[in-house]
Parts: C-alpha cells; structure tokens; sequence
C-alpha cells in the first residue's frame, strides 16, 4: 500500500516541477513567510527533503527526528520538559508525542497515527508511549531560508526559490535552493505542506 502511494507522490511531483508556473502576485509579506516555512527545515540541517521518503513509516528517522527538534529549537520552555527519572537510560530529556505529530501536520500535512521508537539513530529517540526521550545538543550553525521568487504552478502548488544563509551573518551564504509546497490550512491558518526542498551549496 505505501510503495503504490509514494509511486503515485513521486509521481504527482515530477508533474508539478514539470508544468509552468504562472505569475502569482506574492507580496513580499508572502516571501517573508514562506522564507520562515522553509527555515524550519533548514535551521535543523534538513536541506533537502523528499517528502515521500522523509515521511516513509517504514524508515520514521527523519520525521520523528524533525518532529522532535523542531519544538526543541522553537518550544523549549512550553514543551521539552526534563525526564522525571535519574540516570534515564533514554536520555535525560522528553517531549510528549502529540507535539511530534502536531509538527508533521502543520509541516507537511501528515497525519501519522503510530508513534514509532527511532534506535537507529544518533542520538535514539524512545518512546514508552505517550513521551518521546532524548538528549539535547546546541552550537552548531544556524542556517535559514531567504525566498526570493515564488509562483504557482497549473496545479495549484507553490514553486519557490532562494538562498540559504547563516542566521548570525546573512552575507554568509551556503547556497541556494528550490522548494515545491502544497497549500493547506493548519489550525485555522494558511500554510504550505511541504513536498520537496533542494538546496545546492556553492563551492
């Protein structure tokens, strides 16, 4: 059933990059908010994002690892709250899952049912069933999004593109990137689910 449905995502995909985009009068209120869209992929290192792989449950590293990190980075003080139990063996930090599944579905419009335990990862993430466990770790560079063109394609998705910079010094940039997003509504709010992020880092 999965491998029919991400045939079929993948598929989708390649038509949309594919068809021309058309001229879609974004504002420059609109680019500064996909920029910040698109910066909470790239402040986590995520700089480039297959959606049909990143949300494949068969291998959940990325999702659960974007899920988590993405409230580690944004919600410290509302969410990550310290484990209750010394010396935990899974580490010394937790963070409810439905905030993981909360971010899969602003971010991507994924609605994932079972929370699964990542092992095979670095750091691991355990679930015991209702809290994820991990350790912190902060220092390294900070990159974001600046979207500098943006247009709908005849399908109705977003096609965008731009640079991606050091947050603490925006004449450093890594690179730039191209990204394809579905509009969807999230709590209330206009969005984009994200479907593909490509970056190309400039030697």
């Amino acid at each position: 059933m999965f491998s029919l449905k991400k045939a079929c995502c993948a598929a989708f995909l390649a038509l949309a990059l594919a068809l021309p985009a058309h001229a879609a009068d974004f504002s420059a209120k609109d680019l500064k908010s996909m920029s910040v869209f698109l910066s909470n992929f790239t402040e986590l290192g995520f700089m480039d994002v297959d959606a049909a792989a990143f949300l494949d449950e068969k291998a959940p590293g990325d999702m659960i690892r974007f899920g988590i990190w993405h409230n580690y980075v944004n919600n410290f003080k509302s969410r990550i709250k310290r484990c209750r139990d010394k010396g935990c063996p899974w580490g010394s930090l937790t963070i409810d899952g439905k905030f993981v599944q909360e971010s899969l579905k602003r971010y991507f419009d994924c609605e994932l049912k079972n929370l699964p335990t990542v092992e095979d990862s670095d750091p691991p993430y355990h679930f015991d069933g209702r809290l994820y466990h991990f350790e912190g770790a902060d220092g390294e560079a900070t990159y974001y999004a600046a979207v500098k063109k943006a247009a709908r394609t005849a399908d109705g998705l977003v096609r965008m593109s731009g640079t991606v910079y050091n947050a603490e010094d925006e004449k450093d940039v890594l690179g730039t990137f191209t990204a394809v997003a579905r509009p969807h509504e999230w709590n209330g709010k206009k969005t984009w689910a994200l479907l593909e992020l490509k970056t190309t880092v400039k030697e």
